[in-house]
């Protein structure tokens, strides 16, 4: 199995590390199982995620860089120069 660092705060290494040794089971076997398991008690949320991810991508390139910089997508035609901004009108 390929293994990559994941950053997590002190307190979460530590209750990973005594999960692990009091279950005999690897750090890296009880992240893939709190993922695992979150991903099953939050599919809903996941699944909400991704309909907004994809209603955004069939917006266009407006609406994508508006989500992305948590901005509306007028302020980003306006900076854009793609839509007259209210001064110019």
């Amino acid at each position: 199995m390929n293994q990559a660092p994941i950053k997590v705060n002190k307190q979460t290494k530590e209750r990973i590390r005594y999960v692990a040794a009091l279950t005999d089971a690897t750090q890296a076997e009880i992240v893939d199982r709190a993922v695992s398991e979150y991903a099953v008690r939050h599919a809903d949320e996941i699944a909400a995620g991704m309909e907004r991810a994809r209603a955004v991508l069939a917006s266009g390139d407006a609406a994508i860089a508006a989500y992305l910089l948590d901005e509306s997508v007028e302020a980003v035609e306006g900076v854009a120069g793609t839509k007259p901004t209210s001064a110019e009108s």
